[in-house]
């Protein structure tokens, strides 16, 4: 076979597959985007990247800096239950479909989501650097999967001395997950009040695994009543909506409505 023959039959296989492949992208595309409109791509990647650069950024430049430790009588008298690592980890996956379940309560109720999560992002950071904390966690001698996961939970998230710990982020994405989607009627009830009851499991885990002090869920969750209060306002957080609106146009390169 020479190499025009070579040329062509890998064009024609090209052209086939761009044929089918375009085919299967643009059922699939249909599909996600009734999950994820194009519109909220954006917002929930920088999310992502302010979550890193809060979480991480503020471990890195306060290292060398003095940690208060918080505990309190209360925090002390709460016991290990290990079994809640399971409700922890599980809070991951229920952070990512509510954060894209939030943008069915169409445009603006989802940009006064983004704008309150930044903002409390933001706190978190400003926090962190002022007022480095960490805790003592307990010794765990036994072998049951889920004192190994906790184990597993804990060298990953800054072993014996952990730090970022006031406020509790893992307590006030989850509590956000239910205040964004409260009152939806986008949203059916049974899963709003799932949201509660999980966002509860949640702040409950940060707990009784020793991740967080009282103080710690708190201030998470009143951070993020604050900020959703302040964001009721449209004006008060038109500013990050015009600049996502902007960019999303100049990347996805079409008209992005209103729903």
């Amino acid at each position: 076979m020479d190499i025009l023959t070579i040329t062509a039959v890998y064009r024609m296989v090209t052209i086939i597959a761009m044929k089918m492949g375009g085919g299967l992208f643009l059922k699939f595309s249909e599909k996600w985007k009734k999950w994820i409109p194009v519109w909220e791509i954006l917002p929930l990647l920088s999310i992502v990247a302010i979550n890193c650069f809060v979480y991480w950024g503020s471990s890195v430049l306060t290292a060398s800096r003095y940690h208060f430790d918080f505990t309190f009588g209360f925090d002390r008298a709460v016991p290990l239950i290990p079994e809640f690592v399971w409700v922890y980890i599980l809070a991951f996956p229920f952070w990512v479909m509510n954060y894209m379940m939030a943008a069915k309560r169409g445009k603006k109720m989802f940009y006064r989501f983004v704008a309150t999560d930044i903002t409390v992002h933001m706190a978190c950071f400003l926090i962190f650097m002022l007022i480095p904390t960490t805790n003592i966690r307990p010794e765990i001698t036994g072998d049951t999967i889920a004192e190994q996961l906790l184990l597993l939970v804990y060298k990953m998230d800054g072993g014996r001395t952990p730090s970022n710990l006031l406020p509790s982020i893992h307590c006030y994405v989850s509590w956000l997950c239910y205040r964004g989607l409260k009152g939806a009627k986008e949203i059916p009830v049974w899963y709003q009040r799932f949201s509660f009851i999980f966002a509860i499991l949640v702040i409950i885990s940060t707990q009784v695994l020793k991740q967080h002090y009282i103080i710690d869920a708190i201030a998470g969750v009143v951070l993020v009543e604050a900020a959703w209060h302040f964001f009721k306002k449209e004006a008060r957080y038109k500013k990050i909506m015009d600049l996502f609106e902007y960019w999303n146009r100049k990347i996805w390169k079409e008209k992005i409505g209103d729903v």
